[in-house]
């Protein structure tokens, strides 16, 4: 079994449902939900069909989507700067997105409607995006003597 297929039976198996009570939920007969955790099953090839699309595009609205509505954040790890003028750069990119999620909180906060609320989430996804690969960086180590310990 490969990982999504790996995946989908535990979900299947292992959820909070059990089997019976799933298949009612879905309206589907017990037989059909025991197949979908079966590697040619049609929900497996769309889930990988997803993922495939995601990766060919270079676009993961789908992801973040079904993420936020089951009230997960995915979180992209994005590269990792390589030299001094690359991690100036990222400190630049840094304070650009904190500034944006201020003014994003100070326009949401001022006038909560649906549109500032997307905005506020863009924008704090991508500063913990962003975060997470400085985090990276970290804890990869650089150059950089961090910590005066560099031989």
């Amino acid at each position: 079994m490969d990982a999504i297929q790996t995946a989908v039976y535990k979900t299947i198996h292992q959820g909070k449902l059990n089997i019976p009570e799933l298949a009612d939920a879905w309206g589907l007969t017990e037989n059909s939900l025991y197949k979908m955790g079966l590697e040619d099953s049609q929900l497996v090839t769309a889930i990988k069909r997803v993922i495939s699309l995601v990766m060919l595009q270079g676009k993961d609205d789908i992801v973040t989507a079904m993420n936020l509505r089951v009230g997960r954040l995915s979180i992209k790890i994005p590269r990792v700067p390589k030299n001094k003028q690359e991690e100036t750069a990222l400190i630049a990119d840094y304070q650009q997105k904190a500034n944006d999620v201020v003014a994003a909180l100070i326009q949401f906060f001022g006038d909560p409607t649906p549109e500032h609320r997307d905005l506020l989430i863009e924008k704090l996804t991508d500063i913990t995006q962003f975060s997470m690969g400085i985090q990276k960086r970290v804890g990869n180590g650089n150059q950089l003597d961090f910590f005066g310990d560099a031989a």
